[in-house]
């Protein structure tokens, strides 16, 4: 009985050997976590058929146990990217990452400055994933040239422009809303306009009360956003917002800190969101993207709008008003977070340098009789590239792999199938490509391009075939709002604000976050 109960005891082991070089080691299995966990359950039920339940629980811990055992001694010993210095918990596993998210409260953007410092431009973050801060590395890895596909965090949701991995389909559907972005947003510079006026007369019936800075552009930017995605806003700036409005808001405003913990983890994410699609909050905002957007549907407009042109190039099939209602909530979700963070920072920058407010309010008065949002004022623009250089709505840039030949970056090489991840946060703050990188000085951009030493490494829309595609939007909106603003108050923080403090509570989810217990401002009326 002896050699055969010892036969037994090694079958696991050797299952788990198997399993991590032939399977483990060679395909991406981040999407199929739940695949795996049924096909466990029904090989664990079949097995305490045929053995009974202890003998199959001693079997499944051995299993299990050789598994983690094997997976920890390769990714430490004998994984390729071995040589690349980094944390040695991070090295191991990414829930490191998650444990350190949560205990530096949601500053891994501080921790990653703090990891380039100490161990340099390449640092492994992850069993395979290096975390890069050589601006050499943007075009190879970001550019319209690279080889480098998305990595296993865009499989955690339906197939979207945004959220798809398949480079074919992105490249059709990319066309499709380049071509609705360029014909339709001179149309709808007027409707941004007509928001703005709602804002500024919000702002104006405060009275000089105090008004909550981040509360205030969140709402400005979802009825921006929904007013794209379904041709009507949902009444937040006026107050007129349902109760679904109002709970999808909260929502998603609830969920970011989770999201900031798990962000890290594509394969749990991937789970976390097949769950929550059933039943839950997100299940409710699935509803309500897809009762609106049938509604725009039906609706016979003749809104030369970015929706109608995405209808028009969209099969009537099943399939395709799936795809509209993702992009639905992708206009909403990805435009509305990014561009109320936006404004609220660049708000406070202004707050907080008196003589730049009043010098792009002449600006703006000066050119009043041919201001148009969709062209650039010099110093304006210029306070929005500097505030989104310190301070990028996206602290880190989404996940790319290296193609299966490697990437070389300089005397550097990353072998393939690797997951890579470019910070701006950092990239911005080196004095490799900016003097003075932590100073707030909207003059590199205007007159003092001396202290801009590679302009490249700007990138807060991201480039290449995977960059932002509704910048142009972007930077309509945060011209509009903050340029009327300016003409018509002196903005004040409260008293006792400081500065320092206020940016270190700045915390990073999938987004930047404002600290909301400092998100008051003062408005007094200039005239």
């Amino acid at each position: 009985m002896a050699p055969l109960t010892m036969a037994v005891l090694l079958q696991p082991l050797l299952l788990a050997i198997a399993l991590h070089e032939l399977v483990l080691r060679r395909v991406e299995v981040d999407h199929l976590v739940l695949h795996g966990i049924a096909i466990y359950t029904a090989g664990f039920w079949i097995l305490v058929q045929c053995i009974g339940f202890s003998d199959a629980f001693c079997l499944s811990v051995g299993f299990w146990s050789s598994l983690s055992i094997w997976t920890l001694l390769y990714r430490a010993l004998w994984h390729p990217l071995k040589r690349f210095p980094g944390p040695f918990g991070a090295k191991l596993t990414k829930w490191w990452t998650t444990k350190k998210t949560w205990t530096t409260q949601w500053h891994m953007h501080r921790v990653h400055q703090a990891m380039h410092e100490k161990y340099g431009d390449y640092v492994r973050t992850g069993p395979r994933e290096i975390s890069i801060y050589d601006p050499a590395a943007i075009a190879p890895i970001l550019g319209l040239s690279s080889k480098s596909p998305k990595g296993p965090f865009y499989d955690i949701m339906e197939d979207t422009l945004h959220m798809t991995r398949n480079q074919t389909f992105h490249k059709q559907r990319r066309r499709v809303w380049d071509n609705a972005m360029k014909s339709s947003l001179s149309h709808y510079a007027p409707r941004i306009e007509e928001f703005t006026d709602q804002f500024v007369t919000r702002l104006r019936n405060a009275n000089g009360e105090p008004v909550q800075l981040l509360k205030c552009c969140s709402h400005y930017s979802y009825d921006v956003m929904s007013d794209l995605a379904f041709g009507k806003p949902m009444g937040f700036i006026k107050g007129e917002q349902s109760d679904v409005a109002e709970s999808i808001l909260k929502t998603l405003s609830d969920g970011l800190d989770a999201m900031g913990l798990i962000y890290h983890i594509p394969w749990f994410m991937n789970a976390i969101s097949v769950l929550t699609s059933v039943a839950g909050p997100l299940k409710a905002w699935r509803d309500w993207s897809v009762l609106n957007m049938n509604e725009r549907l039906a609706l016979k407009s003749t809104r030369s709008d970015l929706v109608e042109h995405l209808i028009q190039n969209t099969p009537q099939t099943p399939e395709g008003k799936e795809l509209l209602y993702g992009e639905s909530r992708l206009i909403i979700s990805a435009g509305s977070e990014t561009t109320a963070t936006a404004l609220t920072f660049i708000l406070v920058q202004l707050a907080t340098h008196p003589s730049v407010m009043r010098s792009v309010r002449k600006e703006y008065r000066e050119s009043k009789a041919t201001y148009s949002c969709q062209r650039a004022l010099p110093l304006l623009d210029a306070v929005v590239h500097e505030s989104l250089r310190l301070w990028p709505s996206l602290f880190f840039l989404g996940q790319r792999v290296t193609p299966p030949e490697g990437v070389r970056i300089g005397s550097t090489f990353i072998p393939g199938n690797t997951i890579v991840q470019i910070q701006p946060f950092v990239i911005n703050r080196d004095p490799r490509n900016f003097l003075d990188p932590d100073e707030f000085i909207p003059e590199r951009w205007t007159t003092r391009p001396d202290l801009v030493i590679n302009k490249d490494a700007f990138i807060p829309f991201s480039t290449g075939p995977y960059d932002c595609v509704g910048k142009r939007l972007a930077y309509m909106e945060m011209r509009s709002v903050i340029a009327r603003i300016v003409d018509e108050f002196d903005i004040h923080l409260p008293d006792g604000f400081i500065q320092e403090d206020y940016w270190k509570k700045v915390k990073d989810h999938i987004t930047a976050a404002a600290p909301p217990s400092q998100e008051m401002m003062f408005l007094k009326v200039v005239e």
